[in-house]
């Protein structure tokens, strides 16, 4: 089918567009900042050289947004809001190529649908409100893929070449699309060949840099039938409509969809390839493939469209928005994030005073120092001796554990953030000492609160027993009453 509906060409991607940025704006704050968006926030408030230590050590995969973030903070500021926005527009972005993509391999409406269908996934909003690159990885991706089906000289392969080594600087998971890109070329590879080849030269640096740092991906386990059963429903728009839009994808295929040569690589091999690749050596990660969201969206619009009935195709469009809602209202709650960083920083600023001190259980979780700032203003981190910016890391050095009763005697209050945060092989808790020290200190429990992800614990130190008067004959002496009193 070649069903126009508007005339301007950009109407259809602008309409996805702004329905994209709609469903990314709403509650853009409510849900808490969790661990991986505190180091953002840590280190986008870090001067360029500070950042370049911390890259030398951990994260080089994440060096391009990093430096993106620094910038957009220097401006935005660092607010929950702010720190998310870039990812709410490029989720926007990414319906709208969406839609551009589908109008110029089908048609109009075809794009439309496949727009508003990333626009509507549950997988797109969870990640549109983290302040996190996947969102803007998954435009980057729909845009290599909308230039690759338009080049058709030495320019448009540039631009094409310019596009990878972006998408591959913002995450080089996302490099798993260029066999797809290369079996959607079917005729004529040398161009797309010598575009990719000059697009991995830059990208070798970060390779190797990643390449260095291989074992901060030691806590990803083999992928389980359970998580390949949430990558389908993230793909299929929640777990109410992922088997229609597998069956609407096969029929779009079935149809030879003019989508099909581009999506159906793009959807199956990222995929297949990571999986497979995870189960020798566990990389597999769900959000590693959220720029596949695009081509799920092509083939099941272009399902959608190829329907003998053409009100069915709205009609399709609209059980897919509708059976997606409740996964949608899931991702929206403050909780819906590994750790409810807002519920722990409530708990913290209602009850702080002057003087308080706090001791994290894992020195990792200290990047929390970066979020809701307003709860954490005042307070001493007082086991730290060297802070994170000097020594180049997210956690700082502190005091060895002979230090801890020292460190802590001058605080009237402690909290106690214990954190669930898996522990690296090889790696031990030091909760237990700082527990530890502070009993030795003389401090007790006064409460404590739990939050998703964790517990925080206030301790003070325990009012000292009264002094014991002399008694005589087992009865006080009434005179050492007022004295006592006194």
């Amino acid at each position: 089918m070649n069903t126009r509906l508007p005339r301007s060409p950009a109407l259809v991607p602008a309409l996805a567009a702004l329905a994209g940025l709609a469903t990314a704006l709403w509650t853009l704050g409510t849900p808490s900042l969790w661990r991986d968006e505190a180091v953002t926030a840590d280190l986008a408030g870090r001067s360029l050289p500070q950042l370049g230590a911390v890259l030398g050590e951990i994260d080089a995969v994440h060096a391009a947004y990093y430096v993106v973030m620094q910038l957009w903070t220097a401006v935005a500021g660092d607010s929950v809001i702010a720190l998310r926005l870039p990812s709410a527009l490029a989720a926007a972005a990414a319906a709208g190529l969406t839609a551009a993509l589908g109008r110029r391999l089908v048609s109009d409406r075809t794009g439309l649908i496949a727009g508003l269908l990333v626009a509507a996934s549950p997988f797109v909003a969870r990640h549109a409100q983290e302040a996190r690159q996947y969102a803007l990885v998954m435009a980057l991706a729909a845009l290599a893929s909308w230039l690759l089906v338009r080049a058709e000289d030495r320019r448009g392969w540039a631009w094409y070449a310019l596009s990878i080594v972006f998408l591959g600087a913002a995450h080089l998971f996302a490099l798993l699309i260029l066999p797809a890109h290369l079996l959607a070329r079917r005729k004529d590879w040398r161009p797309f060949l010598i575009s990719t080849a000059a697009a991995m030269v830059p990208l070798s640096v970060l390779g190797y840099a990643a390449a260095g740092q291989r074992y901060q991906v030691g806590w990803i386990e083999r992928p389980t039938w359970n998580g390949i059963v949430n990558l389908l429903e993230g793909l299929g728009w929640g777990p109410y409509f992922a088997l229609p839009a597998l069956l609407l994808a096969g029929y779009a295929v079935f149809r030879r969809s003019p989508a099909a040569p581009v999506a159906l690589p793009w959807l199956l091999l990222p995929p297949g390839l990571l999986l497979g690749v995870s189960l020798v050596s566990p990389l597999y990660v769900q959000r590693y493939l959220l720029f596949c969201v695009p081509a799920a969206a092509l083939l099941v619009a272009s399902g959608l469209d190829l329907l003998p009935w053409r009100p069915l195709a709205w009609a399709g469009l609209a059980v897919a928005v509708a059976a997606a809602v409740p996964a949608q209202l899931d991702v929206r709650r403050q909780d819906a994030r590994v750790d409810d960083l807002r519920a722990l920083a409530d708990v913290v600023s209602a009850r702080k005073a002057d003087g308080d001190a706090v001791v994290f259980t894992d020195i990792r979780f200290r990047p929390v120092l970066a979020t809701y700032r307003d709860a954490w203003r005042g307070l001493d981190d007082v086991l730290l001796r060297v802070s994170p910016r000097r020594t180049g890391d997210l956690k700082g050095r502190e005091v060895g554990r002979n230090g801890y009763p020292a460190a802590l005697a001058g605080a009237p209050r402690v909290w106690l953030v214990d954190n669930r945060v898996a522990f690296l092989p090889g790696s031990k808790s030091t909760a237990p000492a700082k527990r530890a020290a502070l009993a030795a200190d003389g401090f007790v429990l006064v409460e404590e609160w739990r939050y998703k992800g964790g517990k925080v614990g206030l301790y003070r130190l325990a009012d000292p027993l009264p002094e014991l008067t002399e008694r005589t004959g087992g009865v006080p002496d009434a005179a050492a009453g007022p004295a006592a009193d006194q």
